[in-house]
């Protein structure tokens, strides 16, 4: 082969290497599926891809100045965090959040925040106390405690494929993020009339206060925050059929357990008018963003709204309170039947 025509083939294999790669990072900027740049700038929609690194590389980019902390699973994403009065407040949400996994973030956080919260918020799900549950891999830049950089990600064709799904609008999953990264359930998402925990023959679920130790590091990490705890809603299904299995009182004694940990304690997963409503879940457990609204004006105001208030409160009355709710949702369907 001539000489020249080597270095021809070489320079244009180099520059078309340069243009997919050039071309991969523009797209996943333009997308930004990891939150790096604020989120899509194509399309005022954000889908949950990688949670886990998606907000602690948001974290990272901004200004990490806020005076208000919100952790918690997928369930609590749907809380918009620019509505709690008077704070500035950064949301640290993902899928199937173990407390250890929380605590992990909330580290990682406190090390590189620029100024000490005076509220910190936490979610508390009754997967929280299920033992079956495992924890997953925390995201690279928390397990190894370094900064992440877009460019460890965005040139990635694995990251563009998220970016394309994103332009096509294939979401992954029913809920997703607004153009201000606030939480959002897609309009297709349907509603779930009945939700039900399927088990194995033979295998019972099981919960316990293991994990409620984990809790206790949000004050010591924490000390001068205000720590408000909340259990979040949860369609009132499955309460009866922990009511069933025998395991509710497990449930409502971590619930109590947890709270001592805290400054304040709410429940909004008791059985309520909201939490029987299957209009207002696509599976049960994400509920619409206008129901979290309701449990940030509850807090905000120091009511419980739909809930109940579980601090200050013995375990004894929690329990009536709940066979009192559970009780009334039989006379509603009797009356409906």
């Amino acid at each position: 082969m001539p000489k020249d025509r080597t270095k021809f083939y070489l320079t244009a294999m180099a520059l078309l290497v340069a243009a997919i790669v050039g071309g991969t990072g523009l797209l996943n900027y333009l997308v930004d599926p990891l939150w790096f740049f604020g989120g899509d700038k194509l399309a005022p929609r954000n889908f949950p891809w990688d949670e886990r690194t998606a907000r602690v590389a948001h974290f990272m980019a901004g200004k990490r100045n806020y005076d208000c902390y919100i952790f918690g699973a997928s369930r609590v994403g749907m809380l918009n965090f620019k509505n709690v009065p008077g704070h500035d407040c950064f949301m640290v949400s993902f899928e199937y959040a173990t407390p250890s996994e929380l605590v992990a973030y909330a580290k990682y956080i406190k090390q590189r925040a620029e100024r000490e919260p005076t509220l910190v918020m936490v979610g508390i799900e009754d997967a929280n106390f299920i033992d079956q549950l495992d924890p997953h891999a925390l995201a690279d830049p928390v397990r190894d405690n370094k900064t992440p950089h877009f460019w460890e990600y965005y040139f990635s064709g694995d990251v563009a494929k998220w970016s394309f799904k994103t332009v096509l609008n294939l979401a992954p999953k029913p809920r997703y993020y607004a153009q201000d990264l606030t939480g959002r359930i897609r309009a297709d998402a349907g509603t779930l009339p009945i939700l039900r925990i399927k088990m194995e023959p033979g295998q019972k679920l099981h919960m316990s206060l293991k994990n409620v130790p984990e809790f206790a590091n949000f004050r010591t990490l924490f000390p001068k925050a205000h720590l408000v705890a909340f259990a979040t809603p949860v369609a009132s299904a499955r309460i009866r059929q922990y009511q069933s299995w025998g395991i509710l009182p497990d449930y409502l004694a971590a619930l109590h357990a947890t709270a001592a940990h805290f400054d304040e304690m709410y429940d909004f997963s008791i059985p309520s008018e909201i939490t029987s409503d299957p209009k207002l879940t696509y599976d049960g457990s994400h509920y619409q963003p206008a129901v979290y609204d309701r449990i940030v004006q509850a807090l905000a105001q120091h009511e419980p709204s739909f809930g109940i208030r579980i601090s200050g409160h013995s375990l004894a009355e929690t329990e009536a309170q709940y066979w009192d709710r559970l009780k009334a949702g039989e006379s509603r369907e009797n009356i409906a039947d």
